[in-house]
């Protein structure tokens, strides 16, 4: 299995957050009981070095992550055999539509989850992530400060839904994701994942056919005027 298999399989993309306890910090979260899960359309799936995020956002954060890629089925699995259903781990990009916090919609956009290459044999629970935008480091982090660890998550998750072949689950992003635009270069690393280089870009096509922006420059223009709102 790799991610291009992956991609055309479909599957449910599962969040967790936040999990990693420097970010729960960060977000003055003191309650370690519960443990918030989001899921993302299988269209949001990117494994390319060009992203096309909607014309529709104004602003979105970029959050490097730890992606476990299902391998086989898993329902009500014990966390001592959580693992042995995971095909692999890859970095991620889950990128969250911020301004759409308050409507719940926040992980509902096309291409907002990047994911670079799958490997296996690794220590999920000791992987150290980094985010770079545009060559500034701006994530750091380890798997190994969660707060609920990778075998607990999919067990918890397949108590409640049957996992496939090809779903993911995004495992949470360390302290300080950053507002992203078109035209940045994302680049996230790992000693134990290795690195995956993209770039954001607009759609330049919405509602079908219709072309709505011709590049990058002509987003923030229209996003200052009037008329952008009336695409919402």
């Amino acid at each position: 299995m790799n991610m291009e298999t992956v991609k055309q399989q479909r599957g449910k993309i599962v969040g967790v957050g936040p999990n990693l306890k420097a970010f729960r910090k960060e977000k003055g979260i003191t309650d370690d009981s519960k443990l918030t899960l989001f899921i993302k359309s299988p269209e949001s799936l990117v494994t390319g070095e060009n992203v096309y995020v909607p014309a529709s956002l104004r602003s979105f954060l970029c959050e490097v992550e730890m992606a476990a890629i299902i391998g086989k089925t898993a329902r009500n699995v014990s966390v001592n055999d959580a693992l042995s259903y995971v095909a692999g781990y890859a970095l991620a990009n889950d990128m969250t539509a911020d301004e759409h916090f308050d409507d719940g919609r926040f992980k509902f956009f096309d291409e907002t989850t990047p994911v670079g290459t799958m490997v296996s044999g690794i220590d999920p629970m000791n992987v150290t992530l980094e985010m770079r935008v545009n060559g500034e480091l701006i994530q750091r982090g380890n798997t190994s400060d969660m707060l609920f660890s990778v075998p607990w998550v999919i067990a918890h998750i397949s108590s409640m839904m049957t996992l496939r072949e090809g779903d993911i689950i995004l495992t949470g992003t360390p302290a300080g994701p950053m507002a992203c635009k078109p035209g940045d270069v994302i680049e996230l690393s790992s000693p134990e994942l290795g690195t995956y280089k993209h770039m954001l870009h607009i759609s330049r096509r919405i509602r079908g056919d219709e072309p709505l922006y011709q590049d990058d420059s002509d987003y923030h223009s229209a996003s200052r005027s009037s008329d952008y709102t009336s695409i919402h």
